[in-house]
């Protein structure tokens, strides 16, 4: 037993607790969760050496404003590679049916992705090299629409192949200055070209408004020299607890973006929603706690902030949503070596995701963990990160099937420093598995 006590002064109750079941061996009668997970930092659709970090063409080239670069009758004729796994061919197909759903009005499509012909000579080939880029609109010949690993997710996927479409980002759009701020000192010199403004000639806005939702916007870190700190911000007074950058779904502009280009009737009325719209847990922090609860039983409490954490070189600059909005954190300083805990609800067995935005970078960090607890359940700790993380914002996504009720528990553990911040924005916890 002495050493599990000796641990157990590092740990909290409730890691200690799942400890001792496992050395014992005996649970009680309890009952375990099964879970995969996934994270990543970065933007796969960044990709070196080209314009706006994944399209093809010259920045002064039109884009949507010449019809010359339209797909004749809304009809993209496409190959796809060989090479691709059958779950990302799956992906890739999945993408094409749900932009022509999306678009189309009763039983006319507007635009349709066939396979295709010999008689096809302009055609998208769809081919895994590296990254994920493609060119705007149709060209002549075969134009290779590159997917490659990282990018073969749905949302991405539809992303590009709007590209293929005809649209540019949504960042770049020639009015964007009424609606963004760009922060240049935190953009590389050789990528500073890609916030170019295209003009009234280059494009065309097809009398939309500006779409901060639009799956052509991109992220608040894009090109991020620092990650910590965004790169693109939106007007303060526009907008409040909208996610920048997201890759779920075509939003309500996009749609009839492409239904007005492709000259076609105006309908928004069936868009299909992603599978993360069943949400039992949804939480930007810009409102507050979204049910979360404080453990009484911890050393001290989560904080909700916006802007930098007060300890420099530890904690983000800018919340995760779009660089100006809130977040949680665990603040290191005066609590060295002590734990924060905050939980959900009681929620029902089943199948779940768990999908938030992680920040856990400084020379001191110490620990951060995804723990279950349950009436029916061993308390498990599902994922634990230990030590400095990327200074930025990691994606994670956890999946996991409970046969018992459960809550959800995340666990903040300061390292023997003040440079040991923790912070986490954008909670999601919805039925099925974990959308990306």
């Amino acid at each position: 037993m002495l050493p599990i006590l000796t641990l157990s002064l590092a740990l909290s109750p409730l890691v200690l607790q799942a400890l001792c079941q496992d050395a014992t061996g005996s649970d009680g009668g309890l009952l375990h969760v099964s879970f995969t997970e996934h994270e990543s930092y970065g933007d796969p659709e960044v990709t070196p050496g080209y314009f706006e970090g994944d399209i093809e063409l010259p920045k002064f080239r039109n884009a949507i404003r010449s019809s010359l670069l339209k797909w004749p009758g809304g009809r993209v004729p496409y190959q796809i590679h060989f090479l691709y796994s059958s779950e990302a061919r799956s992906n890739i197909l999945a993408a094409m049916r749900e932009i022509e759903s999306d678009t189309k009005h009763g039983s006319t499509y507007c635009v349709r992705f066939d396979p295709k012909t010999s008689s096809d000579v302009n055609y998208i080939y769809i081919v895994p090299q590296d990254g994920c880029h493609s060119p705007v609109g149709r060209h002549a010949g075969r134009s290779l629409v590159s997917i490659g690993q990282g990018c073969e997710n749905k949302g991405t996927v539809m992303h590009e192949l709007l590209h293929s479409l005809g649209f540019y980002h949504e960042q770049n759009r020639y009015d964007r200055d009424n609606y963004l701020d760009i922060h240049y000192s935190n953009v590389p010199t050789d990528r500073q070209d890609d916030f170019a403004k295209l003009t009234v000639q280059q494009t065309s806005t097809l009398n939309t408004p500006y779409d901060y939702g639009s799956i052509m916007h991109y992220s608040a870190y894009i090109f991020a020299v620092d990650g910590s700190k965004p790169t693109i911000t939106p007007k303060p007074s526009l907008v409040q607890g909208r996610t920048l950058g997201q890759r779920l779904k075509l939003s309500t502009n996009d749609v009839k973006r492409i239904q007005i280009l492709y000259g076609c009737t105006v309908d928004t009325s069936h868009i299909i929603e992603p599978a993360n719209t069943q949400l039992v847990v949804d939480c930007t922090f810009e409102s507050g706690w979204c049910g979360l609860v404080q453990d009484s039983q911890d050393d001290f409490q989560w904080s909700r902030r916006s802007g930098s954490t007060p300890t420099s070189n530890t904690g983000p600059n800018g919340d995760h949503t779009n660089g100006i909005g809130h977040y949680i954190y665990a603040e290191s300083n005066r609590h060295q070596n002590k734990y924060a805990r905050v939980k959900t609800g009681l929620l029902p067995a089943g199948r779940y995701c768990i999908h938030f935005y992680l920040f856990d970078y400084g020379r001191e960090m110490g620990q951060f963990s995804v723990n279950i607890e349950g009436p029916r359940l061993v308390p498990q700790v599902v994922k634990r990160w230990s030590g400095s993380q990327k200074k930025a914002w990691i994606n994670v996504g956890i999946t996991l099937t409970t046969p018992a009720e459960w809550k959800l528990v995340l666990e903040s553990h300061v390292g023997s420093g003040t440079h040991s911040d923790i912070a986490l924005d954008d909670l999601q916890v919805y039925s099925g598995s974990c959308v990306f």
